[in-house]
């Protein structure tokens, strides 16, 4: 009995402290205040930051603090790391952490920055035929692995949400999908009671998606706040639906009610509310 009871204690005390250990460390890096120069970059950003009441201001900056210093920042192709960058980045990572418990994304460690569009060689297997293509990207999430951004992308985002995307939301939502273990378009919820409806609604919209992608031809606009892309598979279906989330709160509430009250439970902020309809960045 004496030993069993050794062993579970060894057991207990290998997997305690090394939490204990983080939460104290996570702890003190959100405690390390943002300077003035970040704050201005983070308003630059995202508008909805000016409009957020203080105390989730605040959370924001602390989640901010404890990404840029918890994730290792990569240029590629040349690209020298700027606080501009770094601190873009992180706030729309942070954005989607607000009012949650969280682990600041635990199986990210490194955010890869390209200039802008890059090439990623992809291989398909069909029985017993593989190929292989290359194919431009402007981001992407890699399953317990990196998240890869474009600046120049993302920079276009923040200075046209007319379009209603955004590269680094997009990818980052990806990352919270696969916290249960799989891209499937249902992340983790973190209240009881909360993903009631939540199969039901986006399903529907997804199902609407695929109707309004399959019935266009090349030349024709799409008529839905959703970029078309959110037909694929439900996961980029999830990723989109935060884009425009964020992005287009009030065309999503108008045209998508439903799916926009999901939204708000999932992520517990009301963005349409808080923003101003006509607002614009820069």
């Amino acid at each position: 009995m004496t030993t069993f009871l050794a062993i579970v204690a060894v057991a207990v005390l290998i997997w305690v402290v090394p939490y204990l250990w983080r939460q104290s460390r996570f702890r003190y890096l959100r405690s390390r205040p943002l300077n003035q120069t970040q704050r201005t970059l983070i308003a630059r950003a995202l508008p909805l930051y000016r409009h957020l009441p203080l105390p989730l201001q605040k959370e924001l900056q602390s989640n901010i603090s404890l990404f840029i210093q918890d994730k290792e920042f990569v240029g590629c192709e040349g690209l020298t790391m700027t606080e501009e960058i770094r601190v873009s980045i992180a706030t729309f990572a942070a954005l989607l952490l607000l009012r949650r418990e969280h682990q600041c994304y635990p199986d990210l460690r490194t955010v890869l920055v390209y200039p802008g569009t890059y090439v990623a060689r992809e291989t398909h297997i069909d029985g017993y035929i593989e190929t292989t293509s290359d194919s431009a990207r402007e981001g992407e999430a890699h399953y317990l692995g990196p998240v890869v951004i474009s600046w120049s992308d993302l920079q276009q985002d923040m200075q046209h949400p007319e379009h209603g995307r955004n590269v680094a939301l997009h990818e980052f939502a990806h990352k919270l999908d696969e916290e249960d273990g799989a891209f499937d378009g249902r992340p983790v919820f973190s209240g009881h009671g909360q993903g009631r409806n939540w199969a039901a609604v986006l399903g529907k919209e997804y199902r609407r998606l695929q109707e309004i992608s399959a019935g266009l031809s090349e030349d024709e606009e799409v008529p839905s706040v959703l970029d078309l892309y959110g037909a694929v598979s439900p996961a980029e279906f999830f990723a989109v639906a935060t884009e425009a989330f964020f992005v287009r709160p009030h065309e999503l509430q108008r045209y998508h009610s439903d799916l926009y009250d999901e939204f708000r439970g999932f992520y517990q902020l009301d963005p349409a509310e808080l923003l101003p309809e006509n607002l614009r960045v820069n």
